[in-house]
């Protein structure tokens, strides 16, 4: 566990970004397959600080504020609490069971958490488990509500989503979507759900929108081989997928499909930002959301002489977070 400000460990630094809302670009939380967490400033391309949570993570969340990074250390069947602005683990709970991905709620209050058939509740206040949903069977993705109301939770192996009342911590709906359900985004304003699932016979993947006044299903397109996860731009029009081998991208009024040659492990959208983030293993790179072009790319590799990597493992990029996503 360490803090620093690491120097480039990218191309050139790029100008700061100022997003779509007029406010400068978030910090990226970059999540490694390993359990370590790095808090890059994308706008002069330094680390300020890595912590390494020492189990595989499947999963994480960030809060509102910044100030937690909440890791899913899914096979060893713990969430762990990492406090980013020191560097350090400040808390672990262990289930006992095997888990996958994290959602936070808007407020940062709730932390919910996917895993053998459920989703586990955890109040961040004090860090303790306070409910377990029975959801469907080996349920994924998950990603909560703009306004806190609903959790919806991408049950792989039912070809199902379920809805979940925050309030109740109770299902509420089950949606049959086909295929194996495996990552949620929804839109920025909430009107939609996107869920991308995957046929085992071909690989082929679709996403599916899901009308969340309803939760009904409005239409289902099919978006290449693969299913990853999913981002919604600020505006709502397209949707990013991470494929095998490439990123589909959607547009939400005509369906039209186009692909960007790029292989990521996942993608990420900042809030009200333009640019889109790809964990890439070794790398992490940014597209510009209007043409999607490179406008950079982070080396993870250049840190691994640093005492920052003196575990050995290296760094293997398998998501990008911000705070405010869900």
């Amino acid at each position: 566990m360490a803090t620093a400000v690491v120097p480039a460990f990218g191309e050139r630094p790029q100008p700061a970004v100022v997003t779509a809302a007029g406010a400068p670009a978030p910090l990226a939380y970059v999540l490694s397959r390993h359990g370590q967490v790095q808090v890059l400033d994308p706008a002069d391309s330094t680390v300020r600080a890595e912590v390494d949570t020492g189990a595989w993570a499947t999963g994480a969340a960030v809060s509102p504020d910044g100030t937690r990074v909440y890791v899913v250390n899914g096979y060893a069947g713990v969430i762990t609490a990492v406090d980013p602005l020191v560097g350090k683990v400040v808390g672990r709970i262990h289930t006992g069971a095997q888990l996958a991905r994290a959602a936070l709620h808007p407020n940062g209050e709730r932390l919910y958490v996917t895993g053998s058939g459920v989703v586990a509740v955890v109040d961040t206040r004090g860090f303790n488990l306070v409910a377990a949903v029975r959801v469907g069977r080996q349920p994924q993705g998950i990603a909560v509500a703009p306004d806190g109301d609903l959790v919806f939770v991408a049950n792989s192996q039912d070809g199902t989503v379920t809805v979940v009342d925050t309030k109740s911590s109770s299902p509420v709906a089950t949606i049959p979507v086909g295929g194996l359900p495996q990552n949620v985004a929804i839109s920025p304003d909430g009107s939609a759900v996107y869920v991308s699932t995957l046929e085992v016979s071909d690989r082929s993947g679709t996403v599916t929108l899901i009308d969340p006044q309803t939760n009904r299903v409005r239409w289902s397109q099919k978006v290449g081989r693969g299913a990853g996860s999913v981002a919604v731009t600020p505006d709502g029009e397209r949707v990013y997928v991470a494929l095998d081998g490439e990123i589909a991208v959607l547009d939400t009024t005509t369906y039209e499909v186009t692909h960007v040659q790029r292989d990521a492990r996942s993608l990420a959208i900042p809030p009200g930002d333009r640019r889109v983030f790809l964990a890439c293993g070794k790398t992490t790179t940014v597209l510009d959301g209007t043409d999607n072009a490179v406008l950079t790319t982070f080396h993870h590799s250049a840190l691994d002489s640093t005492p920052l990597h003196d575990n050995g493992r290296g760094f293997d990029a398998v998501a990008v977070l911000f705070a405010g996503n869900r």
